[in-house]
């Protein structure tokens, strides 16, 4: 949600879980949803889907492998399983692939300091301290998932099904 959030702020047109494939029973081509569209991130006008992956590089299962081996071939998965559906929509695709530690991908790293020029035209303020805002937001976005991840989602709590503070008057009678 944070990189949606950022996005939408440098370009109109930002959408969460876009189809990128129908599933096709007759060939049994399963279906495919990214995480976001953007539209105009590398080029004007063209669509961009990303997909997020966030990975825990100090897992057992990935042995004596570096974090930054470990996102390039998170990377490499990602580009494999969305390329070509997203070249026949006519689509540019980017992996968000980022450790738990905040160590990023190449494509992770290029998206946000486009985002981060964008928004320092936009802002007018220094890079550096755009770049550090919006990296501070991105660790923020990463902590909270990790910690989703090791304690689960939140459950909702019972209310009184009371909507948009009308009845206050009358909880403070």
């Amino acid at each position: 949600d944070a990189i949606a959030d950022v996005s939408s702020m440098v370009w109109g047109q930002v959408k969460k879980e876009p189809v990128v494939r129908e599933p096709n029973n007759t060939t049994e081509t399963p279906g495919l949803i990214a995480d976001l569209s953007i539209r105009g991130v590398w080029t004007p006008q063209e669509l961009t889907l990303l997909d997020v992956r966030v990975i825990d590089t100090d897992a057992k299962s990935y042995g004596n492998r570096s974090p930054e081996d470990v996102i390039k071939t998170a990377e490499r998965e990602k580009r494999n399983k969305y390329g070509e559906a997203c070249e026949a929509r006519r689509a540019t695709f980017t992996p968000f692939c980022v450790s738990v530690d905040g160590v990023m991908g190449k494509q992770a790293q290029h998206l946000v300091k486009r985002i981060g020029d964008r928004l320092t035209e936009k802002w007018d303020r220094t890079y550096g301290e755009t770049m550090g805002w919006l990296r501070a937001r991105l660790a923020f976005a990463i902590l909270r998932a990790s910690i989703l991840c090791l304690r689960g989602s939140r459950t909702k709590w019972r209310c009184l099904g009371l909507e948009d503070g009308a009845p206050i008057t009358w909880l403070l009678d």
